[in-house]
């Protein structure tokens, strides 16, 4: 890749001998750019890592250009491990490298640290990591992985019947041969149009290692040939999410430099993606091999042998090492009753094992492994648990991955995990129960709020008193509560008059889809319909739609109201789509387009626009003897793609034989 252009991190002295005199030391910081890689964004970020002796410390960072122009400049005390450093994006495309020199009050050592930043042409299908929070961002979007290992071939009906349990994520066991071509090619394919990402496994030409992955008869020159034509032809792929391409690797006995060198090789090829590899026992050996990877996985699989708390452990220890560099992903496990393991682990283990990941810093889930239907694992109870959890994980995720300060969090049990994350202006309380035994917990925060806190997984609510409340864990059991930090006032409110029942999709009686609703298809098992956390205009979510192909889109009926003959109903809905999600044999320059019905009396059509934006449909019903008293509003998505909808209302507006102005009769309550 061309390298151009330098940005140089310097504190500014008057340099006179006794400062050219001081001590330089440049392994005590250390830095990196807040993403891997930035290119549609005027704006990024430094990272500023803090050694504890200096968190207390007085600091001072200038940031120049190579000319010497200012940057941006930065000066404090940190508090913490992390400090991000704003500044404006002025380099051209490629490669640049960062110099720090950091000056700590009270002492003459100039202390100096690298990195690079990494600037880039924007792609569609492009995936960062945010090394702050240690999520994703795909389609300019947030996103936490959750999926699974799978094997070769890939079933044809896998991908949709995991994608309508809520998993956005799939990884194949696989040859990288030409021969079986044309099976890979078929299950990206699929995914795409699922709105699912593959997690794309080389081990068979990179790294090695993994479930049936050696390839014999093939010289290194051979497998390079393989791996470097396999990214070639996927890496413009809209399915593809990160190459992985090695497994178990110091269990193997591979040197960092054996998988660094693969790595780069497909970091020149293909930078726009990211790279994993994942470790077994002693998972701190990952840190041997940093500069070989862009996410960390580990695969502790404890059950029926060691404690339930492995996988929570090995995340903390991950999460630390890595905080502000690398995301940590990890691997729960999900299979048994063979090998070294005499059983599969139970609903709640699973369960206990995936919650204590995410509140020790993982921020994905790959669960090994599944074979459908009931295979691996065989318990389908099992299977749909980790179904729930992806789902469950889904509505956290803008919490998860917020890079706001939080409110600390405690219990007075250490036998419950805990951990809190602030996003915009409510506060998410994640706690786990580490024993196989019913604990009450008693809750505090550090903050005297007061009010009620949902428990947004078992539609109820506890009370807060004084940043005081308390609840009952299950055996091994998880809660998620959430609650106002702060009064959010919502730009748009219902219309006055309203018919539609939960217009702004916020009843979370069922996590991740839509409560007051019965749903149809209209010829592809595949077509979704969740709610979208991450997405609204209103409340905390949307109600999002994926139509793998043209005219085979899920169609929801909404819950019935009265309607009289004669009468015009006005149907108010926002919608937006993402026309840079690639959708089947789409039409150069034709839009993404939407329906909404009300009964059999009259549809509507409209073009579909990147923006949220209202719609309205005015339709009549007509006058006659055997008209139903009752009718519903139908949304459907008839083009492939996706697309998000809220604040989806009706109201009645006068007989046909009077003529109003439409607009006068949207009167906001």
């Amino acid at each position: 890749m061309k390298r151009s252009g330098i940005i140089l991190i310097i504190l500014v002295f008057t340099f006179t001998d006794q400062v050219l005199a001081q001590k330089i030391d440049s392994l005590t910081f250390s830095l990196n750019t807040r993403y891997s890689f930035y290119s549609f964004e005027d704006n990024a970020e430094i990272i500023l890592h803090i050694p504890p002796a200096h968190t207390s410390d007085r600091l001072a960072v200038l940031v120049t250009l190579a000319n010497g122009d200012t940057v941006c400049t930065w000066s404090g005390t940190a508090r913490n491990r992390l400090v991000r450093i704003p500044f404006k994006i002025t380099t051209g495309k490629g490669f640049h490298r960062l110099n720090a020199e950091i000056h700590a009050a009270g002492t003459t050592t100039r202390f100096i640290a690298k990195t690079l930043l990494l600037h880039l042409d924007y792609k569609p299908n492009e995936v960062k990591t945010d090394r702050l929070t240690g999520g994703l961002i795909v389609n300019k979007r947030q996103f936490f992985p959750a999926g699974f290992y799978c094997y070769s071939p890939v079933h044809p009906s896998l991908p949709e019947e995991e994608a309508v349990r809520g998993f956005n994520m799939i990884s194949p066991y696989q040859k990288i041969l030409p021969s079986s071509f044309p099976e890979r090619k078929a299950y990206m394919d699929r995914c795409a149009q699922l709105g699912m990402k593959v997690h794309y496994n080389l081990l068979s030409v990179a790294g090695g290692g993994g479930v049936a992955s050696q390839l014999e008869g093939i010289t290194a020159a051979g497998k390079k040939a393989l791996l470097l034509n396999e990214i070639k032809s996927f890496r413009d792929h809209p399915a593809l999410l990160a190459w992985y391409i090695a497994d178990e690797p110091n269990g193997y006995r591979i040197p960092p430099d054996t998988i660094r060198a693969i790595y780069e090789l497909i970091r020149e090829n293909d930078p726009w993606h990211p790279v994993s590899v994942v470790f077994m026992a002693p998972f701190t050996d990952a840190r041997k091999y940093i500069n070989a990877l862009d996410i960390v996985m580990a695969d502790p699989y404890p059950i029926p042998v060691s404690p339930v708390t492995l996988p929570g452990n090995v995340a903390k220890t991950l999460s630390n090492e890595f905080r502000g560099r690398r995301p940590v992903w990890m691997v729960p496990q999900a299979f048994g009753g063979g090998e070294l393991w005499s059983r599969e682990p139970t609903v709640q283990e699973v369960r206990a094992m995936t919650y204590q990941s995410i509140i020790n810093g993982a921020k994905g889930i790959q669960y090994f492994v599944r074979e459908g239907l009931n295979l691996f694992p065989k318990s389908t109870a099992l299977w749909n648990e980790c179904g729930k959890m992806a789902v469950e994980i889904a509505e956290m995720t803008p919490w998860l991955l917020s890079d706001e300060a939080s409110v600390a969090v405690s219990s007075g049990s250490e036998n419950i995990m805990l951990a809190s994350f602030a996003h915009r202006g409510q506060l998410m309380i994640l706690a786990a129960n580490r024993t196989n035994m019913p604990v009450r917990a008693d809750f505090s925060l550090a903050s005297p709020l007061s009010g009620r806190a949902r428990v947004i997984f078992e539609n109820r609510f506890v009370t807060l008193k004084d940043g005081k409340f308390n609840d009952q864990l299950s055996a091994l059991g998880t809660q998620v509560y959430l609650f106002n930090l702060l009064t959010v006032k919502e730009n748009v409110k219902p219309f006055k008059g309203n018919l539609i029942t939960d217009p702004g999709f916020e009843d979370l009686s069922s996590p991740g889809i839509p409560a007051s609703c019965y749903a149809w298809n209209n010829g592809d098992r595949g077509a979704t319909f969740f709610l979208d956390s991450r997405e609204h205009v209103e409340g905390n979510h949307s109600l999002r739609l994926i139509t793998p192909a043209d005219n085979r889109s899920a169609r929801l009926r909404f819950f019935p109201f009265r309607t009289s003959p004669g009468k015009t109903y006005y149907i108010s809905v926002m919608a937006k789509t993402d026309p840079e999600i690639i959708t089947d044999n789409p039409v150069t320059g034709s839009p993404l387009y939407f329906e909404i019905s009300l009964g059999n009396y009259g549809s509507r059509r409209f073009a579909l626009s990147s923006e949220w934006k209202e719609y309205v449909a005015a339709i009549t019903i007509p006058y006659g003897n055997n008209i139903p008293p009752k009718t519903n509003v139908i949304l459907q998505l008839p083009s492939a793609g996706v697309a998000w909808f809220d604040m989806l209302q009706a109201i009645e507006g006068v007989d046909v034989n009077r003529s109003i102005n439409p607009e006068l009769l949207f009167i906001r309550e």
